[in-house]
């Protein structure tokens, strides 16, 4: 018994036995903290996720146990306090695998994707990037992950002997680890076949949290982190260049044809107030029960309401490309953090600002957090503004400027700038944690957006009073959508759906158009009613011109695009590589959607690759 308690397979087999421990114990922990994102999980649930998570959690041990593997099979040659040489390896392993693991468990309440590579998108504004937590929960999340690091290490030293292995006079006995060091790359290769271990392996269920839960958390890290970007080999669905072209065919004319007139002028002053997360889950212009934006609905009674509007993603960083470039929204990439790919953008103030036009940004926050500010001027804005234009007691948030110091400043500029001008306005207020100094409403995500509204009330009435208001045209758009419901994931379609408002003096009447469009469509629909050429915006289209005659849409998140058409709605999962959502209003045209969804991304991404 002692000889086979010393044996090098045993160490090996029980060190296995922990980390396939750890890994499935960790899927319950992860279902049971974000139980809210799917409601009705049974006790079979778990144990389905426990059961088809065991693929990619044996490949992730088996490469964890590499190093052991090494360290056994030198004993037999050399002297090897086992303790020694491996509890300071599994000591730093395991530390990393409880971050990855607690940090996965928390933040996917509020991305509904698995912790990946894109996490370091934000992790050069650490303070920005926690902005949306409160103290306590850094805190509870930090203690969280030095107990399972404690935990972790006290299992391994537990079996790791401590005896000093030596065979040294018996050589040939090093043989017999030849055929685990085999095991162990079937183990990590995901099995024998000719598939190998991906992120798929583990998807099971129709319920993307359940697929989401199956999967081993370091696994999904460290996939995403060897899978980097290279625009030119991701979404390559065709080979056939006809075939691609054929599916694109007209999709993307950007072309203005004797667009419909909307504003009473060619030259008024624009603001464009992009709305923190206001989509039609809290909008009541287009169709949200609580009464949190009746600033927001009386501007679109009053004005022009495009009621069918689609985000193009899901990140503040990805709605502020799509809307001042008329760009589509990556899947896997935050082009704002590739300045020699923004450079190459179109964008809307550079547009105006050789029209004539004196252009600004405004942002309560910090506006190096993602390189918005970096973006900003490239995109042709001649000045920008954030935190740091503002007093420190005005910087009384987490995010920093409370909306109704933003808007004020603002005031105070657009009564001195010079016509014609576009002032471009990022909120922040109707963000996590949604705390706000206002409260109308019971709920604090929708207060929170009260809130905002409230300041963009106080904001058109100053415009009116100083006599701004006859020759501008203010346009309200989110960056993307909120849910507010439990349960409901970043492709529902009223998270996918935003309110597109433009308001003012200068717009000759009320209207409402229901054509399909999306967020991107802003740009070329814009320019298009000044008269200014858009035909470097390829991916946005004048919903107005008599050019627009198949209006679609498209969303992506991390993991799914939707796409929308007049027959309907296809959202088709990326690592999956299968439908997930069909809403057919007209035919059976599933297969069709599914297919044009994948050419636009495919064209997005060689058109990204060549930039």
């Amino acid at each position: 018994m002692t000889v086979i308690k010393s044996s090098r397979l045993y160490i090996l087999l029980k060190l296995f036995l922990v980390l396939m421990l750890i890994f499935v114990l960790q899927k319950p922990v992860f279902m049971l903290y974000n139980s809210s994102v799917c409601e009705g999980l049974s006790f079979s649930d778990y144990l389905d996720v426990m059961w088809h998570g065991l693929a990619l959690d044996s490949t992730m041990s088996g490469y964890v146990l590499v190093i052991p593997w090494i360290v056994l099979f030198v004993s037999f040659f050399v002297k090897v306090n086992l303790r020694k040489w491996l509890v300071p390896y599994f000591s730093v392993i395991l530390q990393l695998l409880a971050i990855i693991f607690v940090a996965d468990v928390v933040m996917y309440g509020f991305w509904q994707f698995k912790l990946d590579s894109t996490v370091f998108i934000y992790t050069d504004k650490p303070a920005d990037a926690m902005a949306s937590v409160s103290g306590l929960f850094v805190f509870l999340t930090i203690v969280s992950i030095i107990v399972l690091t404690v935990a972790y290490c006290a299992l391994v030293y537990y079996v790791l002997p401590g005896s000093v292995l030596n065979e040294s006079s018996k050589p040939l006995h090093s043989l017999v680890m030849i055929p685990v060091l085999g095991l162990m790359f079937i183990m990590i290769r995901g099995g024998v076949g000719e598939g190998t271990a991906n992120v798929t392996s583990a998807y099971y269920s129709e319920k993307q949290f359940l697929n989401h839960s199956a999967v081993n958390s370091a696994f999904n890290m460290f996939y995403s982190l060897s899978h980097q970007q290279d625009f030119a080999s991701e979404f390559q669905y065709y080979d056939d260049e006809k075939e691609l072209n054929s599916l694109m065919q007209g999709i993307y004319n950007t072309e203005s044809i004797e667009p419909d007139t909307l504003f009473t002028t060619k030259r008024p002053n624009v603001i464009l107030v992009v709305w923190e997360g206001c989509g039609a889950s809290i909008a009541g212009c287009v169709g949200a029960k609580e009464d949190a934006t009746p600033n927001l609905d009386k501007l679109a009674s009053e004005g022009i309401l495009f009621s069918n509007c689609q985000g193009n993603s899901f990140r503040t960083d990805r709605g502020l490309v799509s809307i001042n470039s008329g760009w589509l929204g990556y899947p896997s990439a935050s082009l704002m953090k590739i300045p020699e790919k923004c450079e190459t953008l179109p964008g809307i103030a550079r547009s105006l600002k050789d029209a004539g036009y004196n252009t600004e940004f405004w942002y309560g926050g910090d506006i190096n957090f993602t390189n918005m500010g970096g973006f900003m001027l490239q995109n042709g804005y001649e000045k920008t503004y954030s935190d740091k234009d503002f007093s420190r007691k005005e910087r009384s948030t987490d995010w920093g400027v409370p909306d109704e110091h933003l808007f004020g400043k603002v005031s105070e500029s657009v009564r001195n700038l010079a016509e014609p001008f576009f002032v471009s306005i990022m909120t922040l207020s109707s963000h996590e944690p949604w705390d706000v100094p206002y409260r109308r409403l019971k709920k604090d995500i929708e207060n929170s957006f009260a809130y905002t509204d409230d300041c963009l009330g106080k904001f058109v009435s100053k415009l009116k009073a100083e006599g701004k208001w006859d020759n501008t045209v203010l346009i309200v758009v989110p960056d993307h959508g909120v849910s507010v419901q439990e349960g409901r994931g970043r492709s529902s379609l009223d998270v996918i759906h935003i309110p597109l408002v433009m308001a003012g003096g200068a717009v000759k009447e009320h209207r409402v158009i229901n054509t399909l469009m999306n967020q991107s469509d802003l740009a070329a629909t814009l320019l298009g009613q000044l008269g200014i050429d858009h035909k470097d915006f390829i991916f946005s289209r004048d919903v107005l011109s008599k050019t627009y005659t198949y209006p679609t849409a498209i969303h992506c998140s991390r993991v799914e695009f939707s796409f929308f058409d007049s027959t309907g709605v296809s959202t088709y999962d990326l690592d999956g590589n299968m439908v997930v959502q069909n809403v057919d209003e007209i035919g059976d045209n599933k297969e069709q959607r599914v297919r044009k969804g994948k050419a636009i991304l495919q064209t997005l991404y060689k058109d990204t690759a060549n930039r």
